[in-house]
């Protein structure tokens, strides 16, 4: 509904004070809350830059908390016929920034604009384990399997000083398997998992190493024959950006991967106020758009006025749709930094979407 600028050249998700507590509970310290891969790359072809502006549209998801303020998009089409609707999404609520409301919750549509719980199904459809103190979720992915014909949604918990990622199978997208654990890491090292299945032997997880109180983060790559077993990780580098929350696709149309992160700006917050797209060959050698694809400040619409944060996207034909969560700028005050600092509080937005051609995510690489 409103007009963005995407030119800002590149130079983090607090909660309100009544949930500052919370906030620190998953260890995260400081108001956080392909083809054939081979080693060696060449950048995208330079296409004109971006247009300065353009609309977002927002769209409202049904919480199973009832707030309506969701983060961390994950979307999957499939082929017709498989299940009762080809699109799903996976995101979290985020509610003021409170960490214990963010469970993976699924929506389904026909035609990626509304989304609904399908019948049977209810959300959340994961929860923390009760026999582990203070664990909590995030970071939703999910994955279309043709050889069973499932959904499966890998997700994040964390405790103070542990990261899992678990899986969860569903063969209607309404039933889901019990959990089970995939990999383990240290607090930090599998942030935002993005899981994409390349045939019945090849599979990638792109990720983020990195903590709020943390000045950089890095992209890690790691592979399996059968998205359980996982191979330890393999440090990537996306050239002037500390990447935080990624999702990775490859984008047939442009015969390219595409990489989505919000981007880490200082040490010490999770508040991130820019998202960039980076292009590959390979899927290991990564070259960023020269500007943000998407920033706070210029949104008549305020969707994204306090952060802008994970982004999901999916081809359509010759064009991308992508999907944006972000949060707006209140006047609350919240406690982030050791529990107890200071600042403006954020209310989480639903999430905002448009329709771009392909071609117009490819500009000038960076320098």
């Amino acid at each position: 509904m409103g007009e963005l600028s995407t030119q800002n050249p590149r130079p983090g998700r607090p909660g309100p004070l009544a949930l500052a507590l919370s906030c620190l509970a998953a260890g995260l310290l400081g108001c956080e809350h392909p083809t054939a891969i081979r080693e060696s790359g060449t950048p995208p072809p330079a296409l004109p830059a971006l247009a300065p502006s353009r609309v977002i549209t927002p769209e409202f998801i049904v919480t199973y908390d009832g707030s309506g303020q969701v983060v961390h998009p994950d979307v999957v089409v499939t082929p017709p016929g498989v299940f009762a609707h080809p699109w799903h999404l996976a995101l979290t609520p985020f509610p003021g920034g409170a960490p214990t409301y963010e469970n993976p919750s699924i929506y389904a549509s026909d035609d990626g604009e509304t989304w609904v719980v399908e019948p049977g199904a209810s959300n959340p459809v994961a929860l923390p384990r009760r026999s582990v103190a203070g664990e909590l979720l995030s970071d939703p992915a999910l994955v279309y399997v043709p050889e069973s014909r499932e959904l499966w949604l890998y997700y994040r918990s964390y405790t103070a000083d542990s990261d899992y990622v678990w899986l969860l199978r569903s063969p209607d997208a309404v039933h889901w398997s019990a959990p089970a654990l995939v990999l383990a890491a240290g607090i930090g090292q599998v942030l935002s998992p993005s899981v994409v299945r390349r045939s019945a032997g090849e599979w990638l997880m792109w990720s983020v190493s990195g903590r709020c109180d943390a000045g950089n983060a890095h992209l890690d790559l790691r592979r399996s024959a059968d998205g359980l077993a996982w191979s330890a990780p393999q440090a990537l580098v996306l050239p002037g950006l500390s990447p935080w929350h990624v999702f990775v696709r490859w984008v047939a149309s442009l015969s390219t991967w595409m990489l989505a992160t919000n981007v880490k700006s200082q040490a010490g917050s999770c508040l991130t106020k820019e998202l960039y797209l980076a292009f590959s060959d390979d899927g290991v050698l990564w070259t960023p758009r020269d500007t943000a694809w998407l920033a706070t400040g210029s949104d008549p619409s305020a969707l994204f006025s306090g952060s802008v944060y994970r982004a999901a996207f999916a081809e359509t034909g010759d064009s991308l749709r992508f999907w944006y969560s972000g949060a707006v700028m209140t006047d609350t005050m919240y406690a982030c930094q050791q529990r107890m600092c200071m600042g403006s509080a954020l209310r989480w937005s639903r999430l905002g979407t448009e329709i771009r051609a392909a071609t117009d995510v490819l500009a000038r690489p960076r320098r």
